[in-house]
């Protein structure tokens, strides 16, 4: 599955319910994937390791490989940062941290600046259950005049395409283009906005075997359009892109990754463009 051999899941071992470690969990036993449990801690003991210890106890009896961090590194950020790089993981689970209205207006969440910072795809967990036989969808932006959001869209559709094949989901493909008033305007070729983004949203759907009653090209901002089509098919798992945006641009423009964290009740899988090649340069290492 995309070549993810080693997962890092972060749990805070104080909690009674850990939902990443159990979507962790259910991924690593279809895939084969080692685990790797990390417990950002700044005041590490043997009570608190105890804990993790005791957390991870079933996994490991049932056959999971799995390895404890109970460590620090300055922040939770720079600790799942730091761990992620020294044990090669190609995947991030944790649980999704909703922001408050204050946050959202002066501060930046923990998620945003893990998934500005991730060289590998995070997958933020807020929901519980199994994503077996259910429904997937896969955001993209299919405009076809934009270069760099196609690199982006090939990285959500290779990665939702193993992730529906590996859970025996159904993959469902959406992509808002603009509003009535932005899509009569013809751009020289005969053709509205919603005809090219129906257009390459097809090609993309054909490339990958969905059946068109999948295909879901509507008007309206990506971040209402996805939550009420989720909602609508009850998916258990969103997989889309972000540029990661830093500094100045990130605060005045936002991300509309960043955005639907917030809006959407499900399962996240967050992906960069540099994601499409990853993959890749580690097959050619092998």
């Amino acid at each position: 599955m995309r070549g993810i051999k080693r997962v890092l899941v972060v749990v805070d071992s104080r909690k009674d319910q850990q939902l990443a470690l159990a979507r962790a969990a259910q991924f690593c036993r279809i895939t084969k994937a080692a685990m790797h449990i990390l417990a950002p801690n700044p005041k590490a003991c043997a009570e608190s390791m105890t804990r993790l210890e005791v957390m991870a106890q079933p996994l490991m009896e049932e056959g999971l490989e799995v390895y404890l961090h109970e460590t620090w590194t300055g922040s939770v950020i720079d600790t799942i940062i730091h761990i992620r790089q020294m044990e090669r993981c190609h995947l991030v689970v944790k649980d999704a941290k909703l922001m408050t209205t204050l946050q959202k207006a002066f501060g930046t969440a923990e998620d945003w600046s893990l998934l500005r910072r991730s060289r590998v795809p995070v997958l933020l967990v807020q929901t519980e259950g199994t994503w077996q036989n259910g429904a997937m969808v896969a955001s993209i932006n299919a405009d076809p005049r934009d270069y760099y959001h196609s690199i982006l869209n090939q990285a959500i559709l290779q990665y939702a395409n193993d992730f529906a094949n590996g859970f025996s989901a159904t993959l469902h493909l959406a992509s808002a283009h603009p509003t009535v008033m932005m899509a009569i305007q013809d751009h020289g070729d005969g053709k509205v906005d919603k005809d090219h983004h129906m257009r390459q949203s097809k090609e993309y759907a054909d490339e990958y075997g969905l059946e068109e009653k999948n295909l879901h090209v509507r008007p309206g901002p990506t971040e209402s359009m996805v939550p009420e089509l989720i909602e609508e098919i009850d998916a258990k798992l969103l997989i889309l892109g972000t540029h990661a945006r830093k500094g100045i641009s990130a605060i005045a423009i936002g991300n509309t990754a960043e955005q639907l964290i917030a809006n959407v009740k499900t399962d996240i899988l967050i992906l960069q463009p540099k994601h499409h090649m990853i993959p890749l340069e580690r097959e050619l290492d092998h």
